[in-house]
Formats: C-alpha cells, sequence, structure tokens
C-alpha cells in the first residue's frame, strides 16, 4: 500500500495511492523496528538544494509513505527518524539533507556500502554500485529509474510519488540477501562497524573546512613565482649549453619597436611529454618502460622511471623535477579550491569514498563536478572538481590557508608511529616490539640499524638507540628502503627508491628479513593463504576482507601451469618471445605478486582504516550526545590524522579527542598504546 502526506491539493483522491495526514503517518510507523528511507531533492548539495520528499518503507507491513516535505514541515517526523533503524542506499548523501533540519540520524544499515564491503578488492568498473544494479544482481528486480532525473522539473505527481515509494521497496530484501552473505563470511561486525561510521562521514562533508581566501591568493601568486622560476632554470640549462643549440631559437627578423633582440630562446615545451621525452634521450637517458597492460615497450618522463638514473646528468633530473613539482602545485592547488567555497557557508565541502582503497581506507575528492555550486559561483562545471584534502602539501603557507573560524580553535589529532606499531602487534616481531616497549620507538633508527650496522658502528654507535644522534646520515639514507620494505616492495623496487642497485637492494632485504623474522613469517604465511583461499584477512575482529577479485581465474591458470610437460614446452617455445602464452605466464606471476605483497602492507593500513573509523565514530557521538552538533566541526581525516575546529571555551577539547583516539586504538592493537598528540592552532598545522 502507498501512502502520501501532502498539502498540496491537487494530489487528493487519487487511486494509486492513499493521501493521508501526518499523525495518521506517524501512528502506522510507531511500531516499527526498522524501515526503509529515501529522499527526493532539487540538487545534490546539500547546502544550497532542498528536500523535495522523503519516503519510508516497511517490509513487514507492506506499506510504503511518500512525505511532501515541499508543503509537509519534515521535522515532524524527527523522533521516527532519530529513534530507528533505518535502511538505505547510499546513506551519506540523504543524512545531509537531514542534517539540514537538524534531524541526526544515527541508526543506518546502508545496502551500497555493505555491497561495496563485501566486494572490497574488485577494481573500479567491475561492478556498478548503483540501487539499480545491486537490485537485479541480488534480486533479479529492475528498477526503472526513468523518472528520477525528472522529479526536479515535474515536482510531486502520480508517477513521480510511485517512483518515491518505488525506492524504498527492495531496500530491505537487499540487506537481508547481503546479511546472509555477511554471516557466511563472518564479516557482520565490520558491516556494523561501516554503517556506524556513516553519519560521521556524512558530517564531516556537512562541515566542510574554512579557507582564508587572502591567505590562498597569496600562496598562489608565490606558487606562480616559484613555476616559473624553475622554468627559467630549465631554459636556462638550454641556452647556456652549445651543445643543445637546436633546441634554441633567436629572433633574427627583429620587432618594429623593439629592434632585435638577440637573446637565445628556449624551444622545449617542458609540459609536452613528447618534447620533453626527445630531450631527455638526448641527454641519454633510457625513457623506455613497459606498459603494465600489453607488456609493450613505451616511453616515459615519470620521476619513478627517471630517478634512478643518477650519473647522466643529475643538474638536469633535479631542475626539471623541481619544475614538474612547482607545475603541479599550480594546477592541483589553486583556483580550484578558491571555486569551492560554498557560497552559504563559506567553507570548502570537499566528498570521501568511504571505501576508498582496497584496504578500505577513506578516499578523497572527485573529478566529478558540484554541478549546483559551479551555478552558484558562476564558474564553469569543469572548474568546479571535488578537491583532495588527503594530498595537500604539508608546506606552512598551504596549510596555513585552511584556519578555524573567529573565535575558534583548530585542532590536529594524528597517532603516533601508528602504522609501526601496529606492525609490532599483527606481526608479533621481537625486534619491532622491543624497539617500542624497551628502546626508543623510533623505526628509522632500528631500520638504519639493521642495514647499515657497520657504517653506524664505524661512527660510533653500540646500539640502535644512537643512531640518531651519531649516525643522522644512516638514519636518513634508510628510510627510503624502511617504507618500501614495509609495502613488501621487491628488490627492484627498494633500488629505485634507494638510488642503488638491485643486489645492494636484495641484500637490504635480506638483512632485514634475518633481523624481523615475526614480519618475515608473517609475510610468507598471508602469500601462502592469499593464494589458496583467493582473500586476506584484513582484521580478524571485524572480519574486513580484501578479495581477489579474478582469483579463480588465476586459481585455473596456475593448475593449468602444473600439468606435466608445461614448463618445458614454454621455455622451449615461448620464454622471452612476448606471445600471448609469455604474455599471460608474465600476468600470472605479476598478479601472484601483487597479492603477496598486498597480505603483508593492507592488514596495517586496513586496520589504521578501522581505527580511524571508530575513533571518528566515537568523535561524532561525543559531539551530539554533548550539545555540539553544528558547533564542533569534524574538517577532514587524513589517514590517522583528524581535523577539527572548535569553539576556544571548550578548551578541554583536544585531550577528550585524544582520548577518544587512543580508546579506539585500544581496541584492536592489543600489545601496546598509540599515543595519539594533539595539536593547536589557528590554522591547519600538519
Amino acid at each position: 500500500m502507498v501512502y502520501l502526506v501532502t498539502n498540496q491539493q491537487e494530489l487528493f483522491g487519487r487511486s494509486e495511492y492513499r493521501t493521508i495526514s501526518v499523525q495518521e503517518s506517524l501512528q502506522i510507523m510507531q511500531n516499527w523496528k526498522l524501515g526503509q528511507l529515501d529522499s527526493e531533492t532539487t540538487g545534490r548539495d546539500a547546502h544550497l538544494c532542498d528536500l523535495l520528499s522523503v519516503q519510508f518503507g516497511n517490509d513487514a507491513a507492506d506499506i510504503r509513505i511518500v512525505v511532501d516535505t515541499s508543503t509537509v514541515d519534515v521535522n515532524f517526523y524527527k523522533e521516527v527518524l532519530e529513534s530507528k533503524l533505518w535502511i538505505l542506499h547510499n546513506a551519506k548523501f540523504d543524512l545531509q539533507f537531514f542534517f539540514k533540519h537538524n534531524i541526526i540520524i544515527r541508526r543506518v544499515y546502508d545496502t551500497m556500502i555493505c555491497e561495496q564491503l563485501l566486494h572490497l578488492g574488485w577494481p573500479a568498473g567491475k561492478i556498478s554500485y548503483a540501487l539499480n544494479s545491486v537490485a537485479w544482481q541480488r534480486l533479479h528486480i529492475n528498477i526503472d529509474k526513468t523518472v528520477r532525473g525528472e522529479i526536479i522539473w515535474r515536482g510531486l505527481d502520480t508517477a513521480t510519488v510511485l517512483y518515491g515509494a518505488g525506492d524504498v521497496t527492495y531496500l530491505e530484501k537487499i540487506m537481508w540477501s547481503q546479511v546472509e552473505d555477511l554471516k557466511k563470511l563472518n564479516m557482520m561486525n565490520a558491516a556494523r562497524l561501516e554503517c556506524d561510521f556513516i553519519p560521521s562521514l556524512a558530517y564531516m562533508e556537512w562541515c566542510g573546512i574554512l579557507l582564508d581566501r587572502e591567505k590562498w591568493m597569496a600562496k598562489m601568486a608565490n606558487d606562480q613565482i616559484s613555476l616559473k622560476k624553475a622554468k627559467e632554470s630549465l631554459d636556462n640549462f638550454v641556452i647556456s649549453d652549445n651543445t643543445y643549440k637546436e633546441y634554441t631559437y633567436i629572433n633574427l627578423q627583429g620587432d618594429l619597436w623593439d629592434g632585435y633582440d638577440v637573446t637565445p630562446k628556449c624551444t622545449i615545451n617542458w609540459d609536452s611529454p613528447a618534447q620533453v621525452t626527445r630531450f631527455f634521450k638526448r641527454l641519454g637517458f633510457d625513457t623506455s618502460v613497459k606498459d603494465k597492460k600489453t607488456g609493450e615497450d613505451k616511453d616515459s618522463v615519470l620521476e619513478k622511471v627517471l630517478k634512478g638514473q643518477k650519473g647522466i646528468n643529475d643538474e638536469f633530473l633535479r631542475i626539471y623535477f623541481d619544475y614538474k613539482e612547482h607545475s603541479k602545485v599550480c594546477s592541483t592547488y589553486g583556483q580550484g579550491h578558491l571555486n569551492m567555497i560554498n557560497p552559504k557557508t563559506g567553507r570548502i565541502h570537499t566528498t570521501f569514498k568511504q571505501l576508498g582503497a582496497a584496504s578500505g581506507r577513506l578516499s578523497c575528492g572527485s573529478k566529478n563536478s558540484n554541478t549546483d555550486l559551479a551555478k552558484a559561483n558562476k564558474v564553469a562545471q569543469k572548474d568546479c572538481t571535488y578537491c583532495n584534502l588527503q594530498q595537500l602539501p604539508a608546506d606552512e603557507p598551504t596549510r596555513s590557508a585552511f584556519v578555524a573560524p573567529k573565535g575558534y580553535n583548530f585542532v590536529s589529532a594524528d597517532f603516533s608511529a601508528e602504522e609501526s606499531r601496529l606492525a609490532a602487534d599483527i606481526y608479533q616481531d621481537k625486534a619491532f616490539l622491543k624497539e617500542f616497549t624497551e628502546g626508543t620507538g623510533d623505526t628509522h633508527n632500528m631500520f638504519a640499524w639493521a642495514v647499515f650496522k657497520e657504517q653506524c658502528k664505524a661512527l660510533g654507535c653500540k646500539d640502535a638507540t644512537e643512531v640518531k644522534e651519531k649516525a643522522p646520515k644512516w638514519r636518513k639514507a634508510v628510510k627510503a628502503v624502511e617504507f618500501a620494505y614495509l609495502f613488501g616492495a621487491a628488490a627492484p623496487t627498494i633500488a629505485q627508491s634507494a638510488n642503488c642497485s638491485v643486489e645492494q637492494a636484495q641484500a637490504y632485504i635480506d638483512a632485514l628479513d634475518k633481523e624481523f623474522y615475526g614480519m618475515t613469517a608473517f609475510a610468507r604465511k598471508g602469500a601462502a593463504f592469499v593464494r589458496s583461499h583467493g582473500y586476506i584477512i584484513i582484521n580478524s575482529q571485524t572480519g574486513h576482507r580484501l578479495n581477489w577479485w579474478d582469483w579463480e581465474e588465476w586459481k585455473e591458470r596456475q593448475e593449468r601451469f602444473n600439468q606435466p610437460g608445461f614448463w618445458e614446452d614454454f621455455k622451449l617455445h615461448h620464454k622471452g618471445t612476448g606471445d600471448v602464452l609469455a604474455v599471460e605466464v608474465r600476468q600470472h606471476f605479476q598478479a601472484a605478486s601483487k597479492y603477496d605483497r598486498l597480505a603483508r602492507n593492507v592488514v596495517t593500513q586496513g586496520t589504521g582504516a578501522i581505527i580511524l573509523k571508530d575513533a571518528m565514530t566515537n568523535l561524532f557521538n561525543w559531539i551530539v550526545d554533548n550539545g555540539y552538533f553544528n558547533i564542533i566541526h569534524i574538517c577532514v581525516a587524513v589517514h590517522d590524522e583528524l581535523n577539527c575546529d572548535y569553539p576556544k571555551e571548550v578548551d578541554d577539547f583536544p585531550r577528550i579527542l585524544e582520548t577518544i583516539m587512543e580508546q579506539s586504538a585500544a581496541k584492536y592493537c592489543k600489545s601496546l598504546p598509540i599515543p595519539a598528540e594533539a595539536s593547536v592552532s589557528d590554522h591547519w598545522v600538519h
């Protein structure tokens, strides 16, 4: 049965639905234990657009209620919305429109997020998480979305009322289908954590962050000056050496007003990959790489390809990479951020993906345009895309432009050595654990001592605790090796990161494997498990898992490759030929290596993401429970860091934030505490 709550008289008396009052609708819903919920809006930006309707549904009673919020105050439903468990699809979107009316929904089950959770690790584009796609995959029901794009101009009529009712018809059936899978895979705790997290994530997007226009514009001006200087350095490199005369130009024809300018000009467009590639080859660099998809040779002037080729022309590498860095800053962190300032709030409101990486980490930003904001700010849609606040440069001019409002402080709180402490706990590596319980807690010292022990001893170090003071050179040198090793990188990758030979990189790996045998054992066990089962258990407490999405195909190939005589025939007729079978074998082993690496590092990264989500959920609940909704703002989360602004008079908030974060960490890291450290300023300081 479909009911409509409206004050539009022309919608009364239709046979397709029954018109009822607010009181009647509330009476119907009072005994619901859970319900289905959806909304229709005038646009996608909750600060600039409004609710058109709210839809409620209940499977047990076979009832759908459509509320015309253009004529009925949605706050009549505040109590019922805030007191029951609601099933939504992409709840983060709807919750922000309810925030606009001071309605805070905290008990949700999101069919989109749970479907994504069940497919964590699947590549983008391999599966759609739109409601109609999930309904088809789960229930073999086709939900017609034709009317969706017509609602704004049609308003409420019979077709849009029935369409709205349709969106709260199948959510519960989808949920129970997902729950069956979640239970089978022991992932109910993961689903609970992810669903509990959604309101806090919606709140972070709703709050946004304040950008000081004048500071940002001053930064942009300085960025342009730095870019110009970097380009001049590149041009001068070419002009100052007659060896590269073919890349210069002198205007011999002159100019009517200015006369002749015989100063040579560089003709290379430093933003043209083709022109830059030719010049790199002219200098003697090898720009060839293998295309990961086709296996064919191609040219690349990316830093990761060139930075290991030291000794050919180090000066040019330095000034070229400097130019590319300044160019990226100017193009990525410039006017686009000013375009994203919302005229209603004066703040930037970007978007976050809850399961934005295979590890379950958040990702930030989108190439999609905020069309509502572009219209409001009178800029082109392409110039109003959701910016990535997680990858902002950490320099003071950039971060200091993100500020607290007047009368507020800005607090940045992050975990101290979270990933290393989690590694010690998860791997149960004695050397790691000892460093945190008996040593300095400085993993760079520990790694330097393992890799460059003899060099450190020569400088007077007795053990790892003295490395920072007596051998800072080797502490700094080991960082590239450390980060690559923790990521599970092979010798060629470490060689590139550390600028050494592959043989030397393998020696580093061997030394580290010997020193950190707990980590090594964990990696071997994880690699064997993922090859045998096709998934990685990210966290055993929650049940989060990363899927090797095409493992069944990989397993079939493995069985085929293990047939008698296969490898003898391969070595004789296919190895090194680049034919179809040679490419298939290469990609087969590349896939295995990829998941071997993930089996080690995704566990620490994924558990870190779980801790952050748990902490942010508890922070949001504390904010709401203590009456600080829309007063204390969660501005942005960056992996192991939470950033908020808060009224100065709430002077104990930084300590409260630290406590909340540490309590969440303690749930998932049993062997060691993970301290949270808050820094307070008038701007983003981390």
